[in-house]
């Protein structure tokens, strides 16, 4: 079996060139053909000297696919499966992060649970890895409790794992043909209901460095995630929305008739709450419009096709030669 490896890297090539020595270790045992794709996402320092050379046992070449500018996580990963699904022949990708939290033992699991379906790749399912348990600090893992939270009430959805995870060829032509890709790998898996398993995991330690990953990238990251089910959560606010417009009208109606059929005293300060009542009915009817519009308008936009356009940000693929 041919396995491509693909995975982001922003300046991370310390990390990055150990875990080629690590995924090399974990597939000798194996008889697996074993090729790696790094995206260079607009990194501002340069890979190391004799960056992959090796020696290795499996893995069979080393790339990186530099691009433009920097695009961001999620941004990179679509265009290194756009570029994979038309340069490259193989039958599955491994996306993984190359800082080393993705464990490369984990991902020739991943390959073994692929195997499971006997070489039926064109029903085996996109296989995740599941976290059953977070390394990050108290304060990081309350908030990823209240995003999951967030993301299920908006859509209706749970969501446990990331990027890491094996897609087999047949399923990966239709994924760079999917839109929302470009915001959300996972999200855009679930959201568009492909056939989809998990197998489950620990977080590894970083292999070099610290992160980049700060509040604002962590929190970009979560609405990406949140756009891929712009549809669910439009229709979900839109009943939300109608919820609280009976609920105005029915208190203005309310009140205006205790007051005219004057069937109790009613306290001087009843037509404050009809007046503000009132307010808020008005910008319920203007919000919920404007919402209904935008999202009208928005499906008759041609949207950025990752598989068409993403070749507009690569500026080259650089080969690094493997020693024997």
């Amino acid at each position: 079996m041919h396995i491509v490896v693909l995975t982001p890297v922003l300046d991370d090539w310390m990390a990055a060139r150990q875990l080629l020595s690590l995924l090399d270790s974990a597939f000798a045992p194996k008889a697996d053909a074993i090729s790696i794709l790094l995206v260079d996402d607009g990194s501002t320092e340069q890979p190391p000297a004799h960056f992959g050379a090796g020696p290795y046992t499996c893995l069979r070449n080393v790339s990186v696919l530099k691009l433009k500018k920097n695009l961001g996580n999620q941004r990179a990963i679509a265009v290194g499966l756009c570029h994979i699904a038309e340069k490259i022949t193989c039958d599955a990708v491994v996306v993984m992060d190359s800082d080393g939290e993705d464990d490369a033992n984990d991902a020739v699991r991943l390959v073994d649970k692929l195997r499971e379906f006997n070489g039926g790749e064109n029903l085996a399912p996109i296989i995740f890895a599941e976290r059953t348990q977070r390394s990050e600090s108290f304060v990081f893992r309350l908030g990823y409790l209240g995003y999951r939270m967030l993301h299920y009430v908006l859509t209706g959805r749970g969501i446990r794992f990331g990027n890491f995870s094996i897609i087999p060829r047949a399923r990966l032509v239709g994924l760079t043909v999917e839109p929302m890709i470009w915001n959300h790998y996972a999200a855009t898996v679930v959201g568009g209901r492909l056939p989809l398993g998990t197998i489950p995991t620990r977080r590894a330690a970083r292999l070099d460095g610290k992160s980049r990953q700060g509040f604002v990238r962590l929190v970009i990251h979560g609405l990406s995630a949140l756009s891929c089910y712009n549809d669910i959560i439009g229709v979900r606010l839109l009943l939300f929305s109608s919820l609280l417009l009976g609920w105005s009208v029915f208190g203005i109606v309310a009140i205006l008739t205790l007051r005219f059929f004057d069937y109790f005293p009613l306290p001087g300060w009843t037509s404050v709450l009809a007046g503000i009542l009132i307010v808020f009915l008005l910008q319920v009817i203007t919000l919920t419009t404007n919402f209904t519009m935008q999202m009208i308008s928005a499906r008759s936009v041609q949207p950025f096709l990752p598989a068409r356009d993403y070749s507009w940000y690569v500026d080259r693929v650089e080969s690094y030669p493997i020693l024997s």
